[in-house]
């Protein structure tokens, strides 16, 4: 379309105006149409004028039925049959203008070439008259939608042959894909490497910082339930029904030293343990129970537990907080990496 529209500056698409002048459309049999002045030009597509009568004529071979008519104007189908009347007309004038025609041999080649009125491969002047008939047509009906549908069909293909693109948009799509750009950078690592930090940043920092390098402490009492700490064979009933019995215990407030004396079980202690430690742990069955008690925090609460294929009741003895001081070397490196952080958001400020 924009290789025609370059071709055919005068074309009628390129100069389109349409210009609506009047809308009080009150159709027959409801008083006058229109009163005077202009009122007689509905349309105007450059400097074809569309009258009244013409588009009436239009709406007229709509059969429209009453109800239609009488909702025209409320409904706003008024104005859409304007727009179908008025494409329909560009379409009309870009025919007429680019002088597209069809020929009678040209349509007799469509109609005899149509399957729809072929039986046994070749054109029946039976199939043809009985399409006329089973669509309530004549043949100079069919013959005139037939050639204004060939014309339309032979307007869009030229319209969309393709596009003449102006050159100097073809040199700034080049320039703008194969550009070469020249960059000036600064290496800021070499900036932040440089950087030393000295024991008196170090030290105002951790003071003011102190709370956050608390560590917490926490103690526990356990004890293992497996079948020979409660002088059971392996797994038996009675095993599982005094696991019941011990955790029927728990819920009823007894303390961790009555039941691992009343049952005799040899009870462990885990002192002073810290988050670090979780990663340390090597064997497996520890380091699930640890992770699984490290984060109670209710002191001389009871726990009854499954780790694996284990049993436990775990006791959290106390908790205690250690302060870590700059000898911690965790402890100081987190220090220096809030120094460092700080310091590359002021120097990327004052680079910027």
């Amino acid at each position: 379309m924009i290789r025609s529209i370059g071709k055919s500056t005068k074309s009628i698409l390129l100069k389109l105006l349409v210009g609506i002048l009047i809308l009080p459309f009150i159709f027959w049999g409801m008083g006058d149409i229109f009163r005077g002045g202009n009122q007689n030009i509905v349309a105007t597509i450059d400097s074809e004028k569309i009258h009244s009568q013409e588009f009436v004529n239009f709406v007229n071979k709509l059969d429209l039925n009453e109800k239609q008519i009488s909702q025209l104007k409320s409904s706003g189908m008024l104005e859409q049959i304007l727009s179908e009347y008025i494409g329909k007309k560009i379409i009309d004038l870009e025919i007429s203008y680019y002088n597209i025609v069809v020929s009678d041999k040209s349509l007799k080649e469509m109609i005899i070439n149509d399957e729809t009125f072929h039986k046994n491969g070749k054109f029946s002047r039976t199939e043809y008259e009985k399409f006329l008939i089973t669509n309530n047509l004549t043949a100079p009906m069919l013959e005139k939608n037939i050639m204004e549908q060939e014309k339309k069909r032979q307007l869009l293909s030229y319209l969309s042959d393709g596009a003449v693109i102006p050159n100097f948009l073809i040199q700034y799509e080049y320039n703008k894909k194969n550009q070469e750009k020249q960059l000036q950078y600064i290496d800021l690592s070499e900036l932040y490497n440089k950087k030393k930090y000295s024991d008196k940043e170090i030290n105002e920092t951790f003071e003011k910082n102190k709370k956050f390098y608390t560590e917490k402490l926490k103690s526990y009492s356990y004890a293992i339930l497996t079948p020979k700490n409660l002088n059971f064979e392996n797994n038996d009933t009675q095993f599982f029904k005094k696991l019941d019995e011990i955790e029927n215990d728990i819920l009823d407030g007894k303390s961790f030293e009555k039941i691992s004396s009343e049952n005799k079980l040899p009870v462990l202690r885990i002192d002073n343990l810290k988050l670090n430690d979780l990663n340390k742990e090597e064997d497996k069955n520890n380091s699930a129970l640890l992770s699984k008690i490290f984060p109670y925090e209710d002191e001389n609460k009871i726990e009854f537990l499954k780790v694996g294929e284990n049993f436990y009741i775990v006791k959290l003895e106390k908790i205690d907080l250690k302060q870590n001081d700059l000898s911690n070397k965790e402890v100081k490196d987190s220090i220096i990496s809030q120094l460092s952080l700080v310091y590359k958001l002021q120097s990327n400020t004052n680079i910027v």
